[in-house]
């Protein structure tokens, strides 16, 4: 017997989708479960050729247009000649409906899309299908039919955003919809029998602000009031790290709420991400080359050709590299406010990684000189974990940057986060803030060092 911890049944998952308490769920997905299951065995053949037949011309022709009904309709005409079927209008009917309902929607996965407590689909092979919920990973039984139907699947997720996965191009990133993130490795990546692997990555706020994730835990009202009050002031650029799925692109759209509604933002990211419902917002999108190893767009070309796009501020979406960190604290040092994140695993680490991408991009420069410059750029720097115990993405750090002085940088830990008396807490640490007057003419008191709070209270010293 499967350990329910860890595995989760098709039936389980259609349940909950289908069913909120005794209510049916109207939506598009049942309608196409619903037209499957009333297809006869020669109509789920043709149904299966025509997804095949998508799925390879797609992959020759990338295009962000799906085929309209009159395109089915003579594929499902010429897949029937071929194919020696005779079917009748009611069975052309349905195999209509249920191919342009799997284009517009995820097909076998929209219930785990619709489900609000999965995160991330993780898929493997055509029958490997597992989901992580709160980071931990749960195994389902679902599957596509066969290794065709989900090579089809895949391809034609990726025509809508006008992309092909190939030998020539095997690993893409896309975004399907505003808070859907897939990645796919082609399977010439993958050993025999598995691949091509298609990750993707839900984003459940998609209207997100610095309140709504107070409520949600991730930090005490006064911790977040605090960040966006420094973001508020236009002069002091962030950096946000931690690990993967820890809430960072969350943050910065939040944060990005508290910039003044007149200032011009420039965003820079591989895939659209980050969506700001405001005036006064461009978005670059950098790019790998092509087969013929031209057309890359780097995020270094992309931060210097948004100075001279009379930016205000510059978010750059993650820093994966060191030139694009060097352009990035480069823009920041010469006075434009910025936001990006990075990978690490604690604030210390965040600031030492960025030291060792300076040094790479820079080479013969001393380590004095690249601390200064990270002095310069960044005022504070703040990390995001999971906490291991309820399972939330939490607020874990949060450390000001002072000025750099005998080749270190003067850090001052300003919040960190604890159980205290079995709760989750946050401690007010001990280090002297830069924007004490700043926020004190806001009207936001910092707790004395040694104080915990939760939420918004107070709640004891250390």
């Amino acid at each position: 017997m499967k350990d329910a911890v860890n595995y989760i049944s098709a039936e389980s998952i259609k349940s909950s989708f289908y069913n909120q308490g005794s209510k049916l769920v109207a939506s598009s997905a049942i309608s196409a479960h619903s037209q499957q299951e009333q297809l006869t065995t020669s109509a789920k053949y043709i149904v299966k050729e025509c997804r095949k037949r998508m799925g390879q011309q797609s992959a020759l022709v990338a295009s962000s247009s799906n085929p309209d009904v009159e395109d089915l309709a003579n594929l499902v005409k010429l897949v029937e000649n071929s194919s020696g079927e005779e079917l009748t209008n009611h069975e052309r009917q349905h195999i209509l409906a249920s191919l342009s309902s799997s284009l517009d929607n995820y097909d076998i996965l929209t219930p785990l899309i619709n489900n609000s407590d999965i995160n991330d689909i993780i898929i493997r092979s055509y029958k490997d299908i597992s989901v992580q919920m709160g980071r931990g990973n749960v195994q389902t039984d679902i599957s596509f039919p066969d290794h065709e139907t989900y090579k089809s699947f895949i391809e034609n997720l990726l025509k809508r955003c006008g992309k092909a996965c190939t030998v020539a191009t095997p690993v893409v990133d896309a975004a399907p919809e505003q808070n859907i993130r897939a990645c796919v490795t082609h399977e010439s990546f993958s050993p025999p029998g598995s691949g091509p692997m298609l990750t993707m990555r839900i984003s459940r706020h998609k209207h997100i602000s610095l309140d709504s994730l107070a409520g949600l835990g991730l930090a005490p009202d006064l911790v977040l009031k605090y960040l966006g009050t420094v973001i508020s002031t236009g002069k002091h650029s962030i950096l946000l790290a931690g690990e993967v799925g820890t809430g960072k692109t969350t943050l910065v759209r939040a944060l990005a709420q508290e910039m003044d509604e007149q200032e011009a933002i420039l965003i820079i990211e591989d895939t659209n991400e980050i969506v700001l419902n405001r005036n006064f917002v461009r978005t670059l999108l950098t790019r790998e080359a092509n087969t013929e190893g031209v057309g890359r767009i780097s995020p270094a070309q992309a931060i210097h050709t948004g100075m001279r796009m009379a930016m205000n501020r510059i978010i750059l979406g993650e820093m994966r590299s060191a030139e694009a960190a060097e352009a990035f604290i480069d823009v920041c040092a010469s006075g434009h406010a910025g936001i990006s994140t990075l990978h690490a695993r604690s604030a210390k680490d965040a600031i030492s990684r960025l030291e060792l991408f300076l040094a790479r991009a820079q080479g013969n420069i001393s380590t004095e000189n690249i601390r200064r410059q990270i002095a310069n750029a960044i005022s504070v720097v703040v990390y995001l974990g999971l906490d291991k115990e309820t399972r939330k993405r939490r607020i874990m750090e949060v450390v000001e940057i002072g000025s750099s002085s005998d080749g270190v940088v003067q850090v001052s830990p300003m919040f960190s986060y604890r159980h205290y008396k079995e709760s989750p807490a946050w401690l007010r640490d001990g280090g002297i803030s830069q924007f004490a007057s700043l926020l004190k003419a806001k009207g936001i008191n910092l707790p004395l060092p040694g104080n915990y709070m939760v939420a918004e209270n107070q709640i004891g010293e250390n």
